[in-house]
């Protein structure tokens, strides 16, 4: 705790009085206050007069003064690493504590104010529109200035760009209830929502808020009923399966039985036909049968007469025939 309180004292020491964040690319003036480069630069361009230092208001000559302090840049290094160290000991902490590995985090929003090694964010300042790590929050939060600011969870660059209003580029802090919409402060005087009914942002979600509940509960009561449709048509679509099979059953047993009767009429009809064809079979047997014998009886006698024509014996040739 000690060390971490003297990593904080350290860093109030080395932040810069205009941009309020931990020196980037730091530089000393003449006058012994240290400003990054970039703030002292921009600073000066707004001014039409001399500048003077920011501080003490000593004049100070920029293209000869704007020499790079690489001391206090090592310095600055050393407390970014030193800050960076302890979160990241104090993420793995609690990355442990709920039973979560690095690798399962979020996507991570990176702070805007570290110089070299990026650390994540951990809040987002809708007001200074930049996402700030725990130490630069920190800093952030010990201005008596910025207490006003809006802090909310981390956000990148196109979230940030959704909560400002596209026509005048201000923070959507009003909500214009005429037409359902956030809008920004300009917004309520200078353009078609001059006339409309204007609550602040908060109100809106005050309401919300309120409303929330009885929102929640129809939308619980909507998907129960959907819920319900669907189990009916669920079990619906059961029955029609239980009833095509059932009725197919049916079927396979009505053909099946048809199968089997018309097996046994064909048998009996066959059967019929046999017997017909035996019964008619056996009479024609009998009268070939028949005739055989008499022809055969023919034969004989034709045989007989053939000996006859031969015979020249009158008496036996007229006592035959009279035979």
């Amino acid at each position: 705790m000690a060390k971490a309180g003297a990593v904080a004292g350290l860093e109030d020491e080395l932040t810069c009085p205009i941009c309020l964040s931990v020196y980037r690319n730091p530089v000393t003036l003449s006058c012994g206050h240290s400003f990054c480069k970039e703030c002292i630069q921009e600073a000066r361009s707004c001014l039409d007069r001399p500048f003077s230092c920011p501080l003490c208001c000593t004049q100070a000559d920029l293209t000869a003064e704007l020499q790079p302090s690489f001391q206090l840049r090592s310095i600055v290094q050393k407390l970014l690493d030193a800050s960076a160290h302890q979160e990241e000991e104090k993420h793995e902490e609690q990355c442990e504590e709920k039973g979560e590995s690095s690798g399962q985090q979020d996507e991570v929003v990176p702070c805007d104010f570290c110089l070299q090694e990026t650390q994540p964010a951990v809040k987002t300042c809708l007001s200074c529109e930049a996402s700030l790590c725990q130490a630069h929050l920190h800093k952030h939060n010990t201005k008596s200035f910025l207490k006003d600011h809006v802090l909310t969870e981390p956000c990148g660059a196109h979230v940030l760009a959704e909560m400002r209003c596209p026509q005048h580029g201000k923070l959507l802090e009003c909500y214009c209830e005429t037409e359902s919409m956030s809008i920004c402060v300009l917004c309520c005087v200078t353009s078609s929502h001059k006339n409309h009914k204007i609550i602040t942002s908060e109100e809106a979600f005050g309401q919300a808020q309120s409303a929330f509940h009885e929102t929640l509960e129809t939308a619980k009561k909507h998907e129960a009923a959907l819920d319900q449709i669907v189990t009916n048509l669920l079990k619906q679509e059961e029955e029609v399966k239980t009833k095509e099979i059932l009725q197919r059953n049916q079927l396979e047993t009505f053909f099946g039985e048809m199968h089997l009767q018309l097996d046994s009429k064909k048998e009996e009809v066959l059967k019929a036909l046999s017997h017909k064809e035996e019964q008619q079979l056996s009479q024609i047997q009998m009268k070939i049968q028949k005739h055989k014998e008499v022809k055969d009886a023919v034969s004989r006698d034709v045989q007989e007469l053939e000996a006859l024509r031969d015979q020249k014996n009158v008496f036996i040739f007229v006592k035959f025939m009279n035979i």
